[in-house]
């Protein structure tokens, strides 16, 4: 069997898993599968960005103005402070689970490149959501 149909297998096989299904909540309140502006921290870069963030389950997605968007793996779904949610993505990655992810990531050692070992933050986001217009969301 080729090594494509192996990842292939593998991937299919972990979406197939019976997972239980916790949606993101906040005040107990499901938030899940709704769009909510927010700024995002990258510890990679440094920077904060003026954001769309949506939740599913453990995950957000990121949406970046100019359409582009990253989805992170949340350190809890249970929100407690709006402004103090952190969670783990690379940009480019896509997590399957607590532990897997997949998708592009530039890889210098294939080209002989030497370079600094990266930060174990360096997947680090911080979230801070607009309050005023997740109170309007939760009391709707």
């Amino acid at each position: 069997m080729k090594i494509s149909e192996l990842i292939i297998a593998a991937v299919t096989g972990l979406f197939m898993l019976d997972l239980p299904a916790t949606a993101a909540e906040y005040q107990g309140k499901n938030i899940d599968n709704k769009k909510i502006d927010a700024k995002a921290y990258y510890y990679a870069t440094g920077g904060v960005y003026d954001v769309q963030v949506s939740f599913k389950q453990n995950r957000a997605t990121i949406y970046f103005n100019g359409g582009y968007q990253t989805t992170i793996q949340l350190k809890q779904p249970d929100i407690t402070d709006p402004n103090e949610i952190e969670g783990f993505g690379k940009l480019g990655q896509i997590p399957l689970s607590d532990t897997f992810s997949i998708g592009l990531e530039y890889d210098s050692d294939l080209v002989g490149d030497r370079q600094i070992l990266s930060s174990p933050l360096e997947g680090f986001w911080k979230i801070s959501l607009d309050t005023s217009k997740l109170k309007n969301l939760i009391n709707k």
